[in-house]
């Protein structure tokens, strides 16, 4: 039977996620100063910006039946993962942590606008394979949500880790998804939006952690930075790194994306010393491969 989407999402999710489908935003000529002041997303905007004058940014649905279920797989995986991680972690934090309001405001911000990219995510690979894919998916994921679930919720400084460089500052660098690797036209019509939408998010959640680092007294202020980095290293070690693997093997070996994709993978130093810069932390706290790299 063929994907509805008035059958698997409620009319007050729908009339957004059909307005979405049938208005696209203009493509800028000019790369937005938001997106030009974070290197990270600075680099995705502008390979997508490529393929989008390429004739890329809006590519044709994959002829494969094969390989058209697999890339719906991926949508649709990166779409429950989005909602679980980035919008149920950041109403989390807003009803739990305490922080000032507008801290609050703009936790809840960035989690309306990652679910409206999870939706996007789920309903167009639903579309693909023409499978209500909102009603769960056949590829593992809840592994991942499980790994940073305990951190998260463990305060605010485990949420800001978490939320605040693993799903957002990170994956500026690490977004399989730039350079019109995702194979939908609403999709590809939408990421530069999207893209500048996620280094807004970085304009509040890298001046926060900041703060929250050096906020208290010595003794507090080098308990947080040791907590922080400890948290990004574990991070990194149980999710970027077999992230990498499988983006290997997975997203470049068996969708065929361009291999180009995994420039951020293999120059993490890169990023994680730009992240620990703009959040103060000092290169006394620096593990010691990053302070040689």
């Amino acid at each position: 039977m063929a994907f509805s989407l008035e059958q698997a999402v409620p009319i007050l999710m729908r009339k957004e996620i059909d307005w979405a489908e049938k208005n696209f935003p203009a493509v800028p000529e000019k790369i937005p100063d938001v997106v030009a002041e974070d290197p990270g997303w600075r680099r995705q905007w502008l390979n997508t910006k490529r393929s989008i004058d390429q004739g890329q940014g809006a590519p044709k649905r994959p002829n494969d039946p094969k390989r058209r279920r697999d890339v719906a797989h991926y949508l649709a995986m990166l779409g429950h993962l989005e909602f679980e991680l980035i919008v149920l972690g950041c109403s989390y934090a807003a009803r739990n942590y305490e922080m000032p309001a507008a801290w609050k405001m703009c936790i809840l911000k960035q989690g309306y606008d990652d679910m409206q990219h999870a939706a996007s995510f789920i309903t167009r690979a639903s579309r693909m394979i023409e499978e209500d894919l909102w009603a769960g998916i056949p590829v593992p994921y809840r592994k991942s949500v499980d790994l940073y679930r305990p951190i998260l919720q463990r305060d605010l400084g485990g949420f800001l880790a978490a939320v605040g460089l693993h799903t957002e500052a990170y994956p500026a660098w690490t977004n399989l998804s730039g350079g019109g690797a995702i194979t939908d036209p609403v999709i590809g019509a939408w990421s530069l939006h999207e893209i500048e939408e996620e280094a807004w998010h970085l304009t509040f959640l890298m001046p926060a952690i900041k703060q929250y680092l050096h906020t208290g007294t010595d003794e507090e202020q080098d308990r947080r930075t040791r907590q922080m980095v400890a948290d990004d290293q574990y991070f990194i070690e149980q999710a970027v790194q077999p992230a990498y693997k499988n983006a290997k093997e997975f997203a470049v070996g068996r969708l065929g994306m361009n291999p180009e994709v995994l420039y951020g993978y293999e120059h993490l130093n890169e990023r994680t010393q730009h992240i620990y810069r703009t959040i103060g932390i000092e290169e006394g706290y620096w593990p010691a491969y990053l302070k040689n790299s």
